[in-house]
């Protein structure tokens, strides 16, 4: 079986405790709990008993002197039980509009931690990460654009 983008049911958020990983990440917006509005989604592959997840949204300052949202997202990949973390960005290339036919997505890795998965080859979780990107494309359950295509910097 390959990845597939699905919201989770809340019997698997409890299972895999991912109202708590979203806490770990992003605590004053969880910090009264999940919010009334958010839905959990994932990219798994129930087979190999893996599955990926953005977990935050990184802030920048921008112009403004504010924080603002960047294309870098921080990522948890899930293997069995273990995690990998990792902060991917859309690279240039990327397409800027939905309607664009077809829907270029190009993502670099700009950082990755396997502490955790010190017996999985370097190799095997670049592959596997990009097996999950593919799948997930620009925002996985949350949106679906037809017509994708996915490639990598890295």
């Amino acid at each position: 079986m390959a990845f597939v983008n699905e919201l989770v049911s809340e019997e698997e958020i409890r299972q895999y405790g991912l109202d708590e990983l979203m806490k770990e990440f992003r605590p004053f917006a969880w910090r009264d709990g999940r919010p009334t509005t958010f839905e959990h989604a994932w990219t798994i592959d129930r087979s190999r008993g893996i599955f990926f997840i953005p977990v935050k949204t990184i802030e920048e300052v921008g112009q403004s002197g504010r924080p603002q949202p960047t294309r870098k997202k921080i990522c948890i990949l899930n293997w069995k039980g273990r995690r990998a973390q990792l902060t991917i960005d859309r690279a240039a290339g990327s397409s800027i509009s939905y309607s664009d036919a077809p829907f270029r997505i190009v993502w670099d890795l700009v950082d990755l931690d396997t502490t955790q998965l010190p017996d999985v080859p370097r190799e095997e979780m670049i592959q596997t990460i990009k097996d999950a990107l593919r799948a997930y494309g620009d925002f996985g359950a949350y949106r679906d654009v037809p017509n994708t295509e996915v490639s990598f910097e890295f």
